[in-house]
């Protein structure tokens, strides 16, 4: 009886599988999209214009904070699966929710948006290669294809973000009727994404969060949290509005994006499942530096040349 529903439960297995990608991939289209609704063409004039401060945030993001988990993987000796999937969210830069905390600091939301945005555009062509070259790197035994990755992280990024722009350009009114809802589907489907990764095998799952916490790996985690908080806050320049925004945004690494190179590149590493915890640690350890920052509010909300120091 039991081996008869072998190949039935081998199916089911092989559709979660893929409904797990297709529902990353949803995420990612439909929050990118919502995004580019939010930019005008200013917006990309304004970020040509301060190509300093973006320079010093995409040094921050695609140097820095891959550097921080190599060294905090190697200096702790993390198991392969959370060691993959830590470089993977750190190579990763442009979280989505960038814009969501940043306005409940009271900096300034849409500045976030359009930084983010330019982060992201890089981020397109930077992520296969930093992956390929941290692996290799550390003489992790996989098979990642970088080239692989580039046309599809083209299609599912800038694709969708200059549709997005598109619309907000030639029907203002629908743009902003359509990204809360845009939104709104990104985050269900990375929800239900997420919650797929323990039913696909929930051994595995069980087997890294009970490395996760018997080897400090959460507290590994939650350093190197506060490491890019650290690094985004010193080049975010003098004003205390874009160092909040360059820290939470250097802080937020894009978990569906990792998620998407796991899936298609590292489908039997677990790494799927130290995403996932990774996720959960990122998320409260910037909720505390949101908190923190709410009780001393910015003298002024507008621009990013509001106050000083």
């Amino acid at each position: 009886m039991l081996s008869a529903l072998g190949p039935v439960v081998d199916a089911l297995f092989l559709v979660l599988g893929r409904l797990q990608g297709l529902l990353v991939v949803i995420s990612i289209v439909c929050i990118m999209a919502a995004m580019g609704t939010q930019l005008t063409r200013g917006d990309v004039l304004r970020t040509i214009r301060e190509y300093a401060l973006v320079t010093r945030w995409l040094v921050a993001n695609l140097l820095a904070v891959p550097l921080f988990a190599l060294v905090l993987g190697v200096v702790f000796g993390l198991p392969e699966p959370i060691l993959v999937g830590l470089l993977l969210v750190a190579v990763a830069p442009g979280a989505p929710f960038i814009p969501q905390l940043v306005a409940m600091t009271g900096a300034n939301s849409h500045e976030a948006t359009r930084l983010t945005a330019a982060l992201t555009i890089v981020a397109t062509m930077t992520v296969p290669l930093l992956v390929a070259f941290t692996l290799a790197l550390l003489d992790v035994d996989t098979r990642f294809a970088p080239w692989r990755f580039l046309l599809p992280l083209l299609v599912v990024l800038v694709v969708p973000l200059f549709v997005g722009g598109y619309l907000r350009d030639r029907r203002p009114a629908f743009a902003s009727a359509l990204a809360p809802r845009l939104t709104a589907l990104s985050n269900l489907t990375l929800l239900a994404a997420l919650v797929v990764v323990p039913l696909l095998d929930p051994g595995a799952t069980l087997r890294v969060f009970a490395t996760l916490l018997g080897t400090g790996a959460l507290l590994v985690m939650a350093v190197f949290v506060l490491l890019t908080i650290l690094v985004g806050w010193v080049v975010g320049g003098p004003t205390r509005q874009n160092r909040r925004i360059l820290a939470l945004g250097t802080a937020g690494r894009n978990v569906n994006v990792a998620l998407f190179i796991a899936t298609g590149a590292f489908p039997a590493s677990e790494a799927d499942a130290s995403i996932v915890a990774f996720a959960v640690v990122m998320l409260v350890v910037s909720l505390l530096v949101v908190w923190f920052w709410r009780r001393s509010p910015l003298a002024e909300r507008v621009g990013p040349t509001a106050e000083q120091g």
